[in-house]
């Protein structure tokens, strides 16, 4: 059967019982699918008047009666039956969303590359003197630097060429203790490394200049592998219950760093192959998908990773498009849900160093939290990501242009878009907010509840009460209109939405007290929280302590790090000793399993409270 995407103009036959979803990914039609096609986020709605399966439970559950009448479906649940032309409303369409590439200098490290260049003015051999061309080098080596040399197969390739075109004048590439390149003359133009966050929902990379520091370029893009849900978890489920579905993610994410490597490449006008070294963070499941290692035991009880220790891998292990020789470095992760993107906030931040204690926090899908000081480090993650991303939401959205990320409520109510453009949803930092505002004008109470327009009008805020509205059995706040949105629809917040985000804020409260209970401290005795991470940067502090998403610390400096995660790696790029560093930082933490605890649920019911 043949299906078209408009208003892309993208066609294509499908085989019987396809999903409209299956074939947007076939044919690279970009629709958002928080929940990996299960049909519980309801945000891949499509618009088709025939040649669809009827609407499905979960679609009439996810879809008001007005747009069932219009032709909406959800595109995950509708099945192709016959030929079909489908419309990607703009609502559902995957947007470019704002990256946070920027963080924590990386001028605290000392430039120590691992990878450098050595020149050598090697003699000729001679009938006298019949040396080989190996030996030759190494004993050149040793009567100037001294201590052992490995050889990679292509550098001893390019070894017997390079020595006699020019005269014995040659540059060795090594990345550690290997000779990774060979070459003559003065060798390549430029060393270079790459260093790459790869987050659940973004990715970035720095590409540096490994002789002087210098970043040359940066890149970034929404990780593809969104495309098969949201979160974590729906990407392990989906590499378990796919045939081939580790296989798709790896490539996804393999093709996803490969773009960005030439993006870096030809912004700074240099070549991929003079790329000898790159650094990995990202967390356990990312780093488990990056490899290709199956990461289903982390879905389960007790979850445990298959691998966390620090790896060293060559490009050609991977099909990374940089010198096939490159040694690429995955930093370790420290447990199940605390993985190495965890470890390069902790490297940046250098919390084992600290003298007096600290906090850092990396809210994204997942949200991991780190507190201590040189004494002491412990660490626990909390599932907190979904409404802080706008998944789960009603209206909500990535921080894409046109998404609500601040909110004011003084007299009436005021908004601001990513791109200053007409507003198409909510993003997290708009959510949070918009409900610290909502609770400081009592629209909601302590325990999230939203009034009624009866008790705001007793209470002299008519003007709010006009935005309560009440659909089947709960109520909603409007907070654009039909006329202001560029959806043609207003723009609400329901109590269920208020709901998750207490879920969301609770995990992390609680998450945070726990860790204050293990160490035996109180919020006075905290003098520094890192805020790290998207969210971490664009999030207003006096909201997120308004709706007490973390405790008040009265004698903390609150620091917004930005991609500390994203430093990290740079760091590890730049220096063998923050490498090792690296390293050791599992050996230095203490992971605290939440899940585990009886006091964690204490804690959550308490910190669910507003």
């Amino acid at each position: 059967m043949k299906i078209r995407f408009e208003p892309f103009g993208v066609s294509g036959q499908v085989k019987q019982n396809t999903t409209v979803l299956q074939a947007a990914i076939e044919f690279g039609v970009k629709i958002e699918s928080f929940c990996a096609g299960r049909g519980t986020c309801g945000k891949c709605k499509v618009i088709a008047s025939e040649g669809l399966s009827a609407p499905t439970v979960m679609e009439l559950k996810k879809l008001t009666e007005e747009e069932l009448r219009k032709g909406y479906r959800l595109a995950c649940q509708a099945v192709i039956t016959s030929d079909v032309v489908v419309t990607v409303p703009e609502e559902s369409r995957i947007a470019q969303i704002n990256i946070l590439a920027e963080g924590m200098a990386q001028g605290s490290v000392q430039m120590e590359p691992w990878v450098r260049r050595h020149i050598l003015r090697v003699p000729a051999a001679t009938l006298q003197n019949q040396v080989a061309d190996l030996q030759n080098v190494m004993r050149t080596w040793n009567e100037h630097h001294g201590g052992e040399l490995k050889f990679t197969l292509s550098a001893l390739r390019q070894l017997p060429f390079a020595l006699r075109e020019r005269d014995g004048h040659i540059a060795l590439v090594l990345a550690d203790d290997q000779v990774v390149h060979i070459e003559a003359g003065d060798g390549p133009e430029h060393i270079l490394g790459i260093a790459f966050d790869i987050g659940t929902t973004t990715v970035v990379g720095y590409l540096m200049d490994l002789e002087s520091g210098e970043r040359l370029a940066v890149s970034s893009l929404l990780n593809p592998q969104t495309r098969y849900g949201a979160d974590v978890v729906s990407r392990i489920l989906f590499s378990i219950e796919n045939e081939s579905g580790l296989q798709i993610l790896q490539h996804e994410i393999l093709e996803a760093l490969n773009k960005i490597i030439a993006n870096t490449t030809h912004a700074a006008g240099v070549a991929p192959e003079n790329i000898y070294g790159m650094t990995v963070v990202g967390n356990t499941t990312m780093y488990h998908l990056f490899l290709g290692i199956s990461p289903a035991a982390l879905g389960r009880m007790p979850y445990v990773p298959a691998v966390s220790a620090t790896l060293c891998l060559t490009a050609k292990d991977l099909g990374i498009a940089i010198h096939p020789e490159a040694h690429i470095w995955v930093l370790p992760n420290i447990a199940g849900w605390v993985g190495a993107d965890t470890v390069g906030v902790i490297l940046a931040t250098d919390l084992p160093n600290h003298e007096d204690t600290a906090l850092a926090i990396d809210i994204g899908t997942n949200g991991e939290m780190v507190m201590g000081s040189r004494r002491r480090l412990v660490a626990c993650s909390t599932a907190a990501g979904p409404a802080f991303e706008g998944a789960h939401l009603s209206c909500g959205m990535r921080a894409a242009e046109g998404a609500i990320d601040a909110v004011s409520i003084d007299g009436d109510v005021r908004w601001h878009t990513i791109g200053e453009s007409a507003p198409k949803g909510i993003c997290g930092s708009g959510l949070v907010d918009l409900v610290a505002e909502m609770l400081r004008a009592g629209i909601i109470d302590a325990r999230g509840a939203m009034q009624d327009g009866q008790a705001l009008r007793a209470n002299g805020q008519g003007h709010l009460a006009e935005r309560i509205l009440q659909n089947g059995g709960q109520r909603e706040f409007l907070l654009v209109s039909s006329t202001e949105s560029a959806i043609g629809r207003p723009i609400k917040v329901t109590q269920r939405d208020v709901r998750e985000l207490q879920l969301a804020k609770g995990a992390i409260r609680a998450g945070v007290q726990i860790l204050m209970k293990e160490l035996g401290i109180g919020p006075e005795e905290v003098r520094r929280v890192y805020l790290a991470g998207a969210f971490g940067n664009y999030i207003r502090p006096e909201s997120a302590l308004a709706i007490g998403l973390m405790p008040r610390f009265p004698n903390a400096k609150i620091v917004p790090v930005g991609n500390a995660a994203g430093a990290g790696a740079r760091m590890a790029l730049l220096s063998i000793s923050a490498r090792e560093r690296a390293a050791r930082i599992p050996d230095q933490v203490e992971y605290l399993e939440l899940s585990g605890r009886p006091d964690f649920q204490e804690e959550f019911a308490e910190a669910m409270l507003f």
